[in-house]
């Protein structure tokens, strides 16, 4: 602690000090560098990791996050974000010194696109009043992160993530934290981006326990990533080449990523795979990652994993894009027909329900639900344990229709359930017993790999479902 400020202070392992704040009773250290920013000479390079540096630092305000364009942008809106946006976040008890407590790393989600460590919906601290340190970690997105480049390493918002969890590794030690006890968990992108990362030698022992929320594992082959690429680079008007890439405007290029993440129609008119909701993701480059995820398991897990799994999704994933704007009310039978084709997918017999509600189901599906049963089967039978989730507490938002949307269980694991984004998710009255149900689940199964209900196995099949019985406060 510093005695002329009282701020909580911590030296992490190369001798450099952090000042922080005190929040709640906590220590929160926002805004730490762990890479340098990932622009100029450095940019569509390997993350560079920061140098160690004498004295104290600052740590009390969020880093900004890497450019990107917000979700409702309107027309007229600019993109926001900033080049020093390599950074974490840590909350942590106020723990006397020799402590050893379990640590939770958030990753979070967006497409791989869009996103922010600093969202308030992501606030760590119901996490740390509860005897964890939680840190939350930002990485490159969009064409930074994900574009495939043919003279730049692949997969380089991956890269970040590596680099970000071994800085967690060496220094998660000054809060107290456990470097052998750590949860990595993520939601969407976030959790397909730690699926990716599961299936990496370079990822070993670097997380001992996984939550995937809704886990988007579907990845791009060389040839789509380059469609991709070349789609952006024509909306934006430059072209897919690395050296003109890092002197483009860069407003032109996240407003053409934007564009394609928005409009399906477009995507088919510019080349890409239906079968793809947003532009850009990992790629399978051969080098970093030679095979999907799930295979990619299946190759690492041959000798059993020590790692131990807790994956779920939402029972009506697709309605966060398709409801909101009345988008489910234009999708056309040949919408559904179109993205079954590409998808590889068959249509269920009949034709229940509109385009849309169909669509909704079979890409809910695709996308999320049958990757989460996928990786709880490969988990049960080749890691330590396994344990899967269902969300379906319906949500009141947009008259009824959002349902139990993607996204909607995310004010109710963090206990964040106050603020714009939360209550665009769950409404004005979410209820407080379901959030403290889904909290001290993903708490204990980061304390001790049980969340509270019988693990999955190929022979019993078990999947814990929240939301049926709760209702919203009156």
């Amino acid at each position: 602690m510093s005695a002329q400020s009282g701020a909580p202070e911590v030296r992490l392992s190369h001798g450099g000090r952090l000042r922080g704040s005190w929040h709640g009773g906590l220590r929160v250290f926002k805004g730490i560098r762990y890479a340098l920013p990932p622009f100029g000479e450095r940019r569509f390079a390997p993350p560079v990791p920061m140098a160690p540096w004498q004295g104290v630092r600052e740590a009390t305000d969020f880093g900004p996050p890497f450019p990107h364009w917000p979700r409702h942008a309107t027309p007229d809106a600019e993109p926001v974000g900033g080049e020093d946006a390599m950074s974490l976040n840590v909350w942590a008890p106020d723990a006397p010194p020799g402590t050893r407590l379990p640590v939770m790393v958030w990753v979070h989600g967006g497409g791989f696109v869009r996103g922010s460590a600093a969202e308030p919906l992501y606030d760590g601290t119901a996490f740390a009043r509860q005897g964890v340190v939680f840190v939350s970690i930002q990485y490159r997105l969009g064409i930074d992160g994900f574009a495939h480049l043919a003279d730049a390493p692949p997969n380089r918002g991956l890269l970040d993530q590596l680099m970000a969890l071994r800085w967690v590794r060496d220094h998660i030690g000054a809060w107290g934290g456990d470097a052998g006890q750590v949860t990595v968990f993520g939601q969407s992108a976030g959790a397909g981006a730690i699926a990716c990362l599961m299936g990496l030698p370079e990822a070993r022992g670097l997380f001992q326990r996984v939550i995937l929320q809704s886990p988007s594992v579907a990845c791009q082959t060389v040839d789509e990533a380059q469609a991709a690429l070349a789609a952006v680079c024509a909306l934006a008007g430059t072209v897919p080449d690395r050296a003109v890439l890092a002197h483009a405007p860069l407003a032109p290029l996240l407003r053409a990523v934007q564009r394609l993440t928005q409009d399906a129609r477009l995507r088919r008119t510019m080349g890409l795979a239906s079968r793809h909701l947003f532009p850009l993701r990992p790629v399978l480059d051969g080098q970093m990652l030679v095979a999907p995820p799930l295979q990619a398991l299946q190759a690492a897990w041959e000798e059993p994993s020590p790692l131990q799994l807790l994956v779920g999704h939402n029972a009506d994933e697709m309605r966060l894009y398709h409801v909101p704007g009345g988008g489910l009310g234009r999708i056309a039978e040949a919408d559904v027909e179109d993205f079954a084709r590409s998808a590889g997918v068959a249509l269920p017999p009949g034709r229940t329900g509109t385009p849309g509600e169909r669509l909704c189901a079979l890409q809910s599906d695709y996308h999320y639900a049958a990757p989460a049963a996928a990786l709880a089967h490969l988990a049960a039978t080749r890691a330590a344990s396994a344990h899967r989730y269902r969300f379906v507490w319906p949500s009141p938002g947009f008259d009824g229709h959002l349902g139990a949307a993607h996204g909607v269980e995310l004010p109710f694991v963090f206990g964040n359930l106050d603020n714009a984004a939360a209550r665009e998710l769950a409404g004005l009255s979410p209820p407080s017993a379901l959030s403290q149900r889904m909290q001290q689940a993903w708490l204990r199964f980061a304390k001790t790999g049980d969340p509270g209900w019988a693990a999955h196995t190929p022979a019993l099949p078990c999947v814990q479902v929240f939301g049926e019985c709760e209702v919203a406060a009156p």
